[in-house]
């Protein structure tokens, strides 16, 4: 199998080594027209292929790390070469550009697969695992905030660049996609980019799951919370207890309500690399022709959430998710 990558940039370049090591050198090609990310991509892995422009003869499958708004345009264009695709998050700047990408998929009998990186984290399969089992009890709500200084993107907002990952990390927790968005956000540094957002997203289950996103803070926080009515859950990329369960709750008794404060135990999760995870998935899932958890459908969820959201903050309201 071979497989050309469109772009080594900060996180292309991550793909690169990765399909490199899956798959061996020769049969990696890389496409990106700065110089110096070739001349990188050449002094890492010296006998790679290298070219200017995006190459799809010759190659069985695509792999789209360019910005994202090309994302729509270079799957589009790989799709109808015939080529499997595994696009950067979002996939898609519209829903209805993400959905053309899905429909094409199908028609071509192509995989299209969205890198939601966290969906192959140990710590949120973990997580997923333990809420299916049921080990929270009923899910009251879900809180994650994704923090930093920098980078600061002009091509898309803190919204799309960010909470990308929480709103995919959410529907794969809960299986289901929320009925009501709401957003707020603020643009400090550059007009019509938002630095900053804070999202809502209110759920048929009766779950709530609230979204913090910015690359305007002084410290970097990658941490999602998860309350359920017998137990709760923090998973914090940052911390080395990734994550960590609590046996506390909330006791209601006839003198009132009361907290009830159990132990906390921290969960050992393997130390494989989400992103060879993820790799290996879309690899397998072009030989086998079976469908990925974070396939199309998956990403066209995640950007009608976020269409939904970027509308809220535009309007000043909530929203109903269309397509639920």
């Amino acid at each position: 199998m071979r497989v050309a990558i469109l772009g080594a940039g900060g996180w292309g370049k991550n793909h690169v080594r990765v399909f490199c090591e899956l798959l061996g050198v020769r049969n990696v090609i890389v496409c990106e027209p700065d110089v110096s990310r070739r001349e990188a991509a050449r002094e890492a892995h010296p006998d790679i292929s290298l070219f200017e422009e995006p190459v799809f003869e010759g190659v069985d499958a695509v792999v789209i790390a360019t910005p994202a708004v090309t994302h729509y345009a270079l799957a589009r264009e790989a799709l109808c070469q015939g080529k499997h695709v595994l696009v950067e998050k979002p996939m898609a700047l519209t829903s209805r550009q993400a959905e053309e990408l899905v429909v094409l998929a199908e028609e071509t009998e192509r995989i299209l697969m969205v890198d939601h990186l966290l969906e192959y984290h140990p710590a949120v399969q973990e997580l997923k695992r333990l809420i299916t089992k049921g080990h929270f009890g009923k899910v009251l709500h879900l809180s994650s905030q994704r923090l930093n200084l920098g980078v600061i993107r002009t091509e898309e907002n803190a919204l799309w660049s960010l909470a990308s990952h929480d709103v995919s990390i959410m529907l794969y927790l809960l299986d289901e996609e929320p009925e009501e968005v709401f957003a707020a956000g603020q643009a400090f540094l550059q007009p019509g980019v938002e630095d900053v957002a804070c999202l809502v997203l209110r759920f048929a289950s009766d779950v709530l799951g609230h979204i913090h996103v910015s690359w305007l803070d002084p410290v970097k926080t990658r941490k999602l919370t998860v309350v359920g009515e017998g137990r709760m859950a923090v998973y914090d990329d940052m911390a080395e207890e990734k994550l960590v369960l609590f046996d506390h709750r909330v006791e209601h008794t006839k003198s009132g309500f009361h907290t009830a404060i159990g132990k906390s135990q921290s969960v050992t999760i393997g130390s494989v690399e989400p992103l060879r995870s993820m790799a290996e998935v879309f690899l397998q899932s072009v030989k086998t022709g079976a469908a990925p958890p974070s396939d199309g459908r998956d990403g066209l969820r995640v950007v009608r959430v976020l269409e939904q959201a970027q509308q809220s903050i535009e309007q000043g309201k909530g929203l109903t998710v269309e397509g639920t």
